[in-house]
């Protein structure tokens, strides 16, 4: 069973570009930091990206559950942290939460599943011990 640890695995701000006509962060935009967040957390757990494409190995997304908690206008920093909430034998659920840094407020959370993935044989395949 996977240890509780949190990681802090993104910051931005939110730009006027990112935003919908109400001035709040648009809803693909959260999915876009919540993928990069991701990529920084496969790798605090262990996962090197350029040597898994070396085996052709990826992570492949299958589920993503999304709650808004609240607005998150322009200009507001925020930053997302990651905690594994299962391993499976080949794939991992994870939570990231976002918060508005500056008050600490919960904006939105994401439960995640992603199976790592033989991109050559188009197919989940088992975590590795290391990853373990």
């Amino acid at each position: 069973m996977p240890n509780n640890k949190v990681f802090t695995t993104f910051q931005g701000v939110i730009h006027p570009w990112l935003c919908d006509e109400m001035g709040h962060l648009n809803t693909r935009n959260y999915v876009g930091m919540f993928d990069d967040a991701m990529q920084h957390f496969m790798r605090c757990l262990g996962h090197n990206a350029s040597e898994a494409r070396q085996e052709n190995l990826g992570w492949a997304d299958v589920r993503h559950e999304i709650d808004y908690v609240a607005e998150v206008p322009v200009g507001a920093l925020v930053h997302i942290d990651c905690q594994v909430e299962k391993l499976g034998t080949k794939s991992i659920r994870y939570r990231q939460t976002m918060y508005l840094s500056d008050t600490g407020e919960v904006a939105a959370e994401n439960v995640a599943t992603s199976v790592l993935f033989d991109m050559k044989a188009r197919k989940a395949v088992p975590l590795p011990d290391a990853f373990r």
